[in-house]
């Protein structure tokens, strides 16, 4: 099992910046990195405005920048998640081409790489856990032999 869990460390993935990469590539990389990491904070900003709500003890000088900080995360959530869709649109209307960087579902596809190299996902490494050729032992159906 050792082995095992050694072997599944040891597995490489490919690296986020290569040679070969093009521009936009790059800026794909570039706006998931950003869009990735202003999730985060926002998520963080709700979470820190809940707790300065739950100890402001009711009083109102307290619980107005608690309350503040939850709107202007939730706002600025809402606008980051708009800004995904609505920037390829103005870009379009301009003649721009950048539907290779800027579309949506690639930019999700690529935080999802990102997230899946961070924690080391299957997704992520092609990992095969149960590849030893022994076959685990039976459990008995009344659980007699434990």
């Amino acid at each position: 099992m050792f082995i095992e869990i050694a072997n599944a460390a040891a597995v490489t993935t490919t690296p986020l910046f290569t040679s070969r990469m093009e521009l936009g590539d790059f800026i794909l990389l570039a706006i998931s990195l950003l869009v990735f990491f202003a999730w985060i904070f926002s998520i963080g900003y709700i979470l820190r405005g809940w707790l300065l709500l739950i100890l402001s003890g009711g009083k109102d000088d307290k619980m107005k920048p608690a309350i503040n900080s939850i709107r202007y995360a939730i706002i600025w959530f809402i606008v980051i998640v708009l800004s995904l869709y609505i920037f390829p649109r103005i870009a379009g209307l301009l003649g721009l081409d950048v539907s290779k960087y800027s579309s949506p579902d690639k930019i999700f596809k690529q935080i999802k790489t990102l997230w899946d190299k961070v924690l080391w996902t299957q997704s992520s490494t092609e990992l095969d856990i149960n590849s030893s050729d022994t076959t685990p032992a039976q459990l008995p159906d009344d659980f007699s032999n434990l």
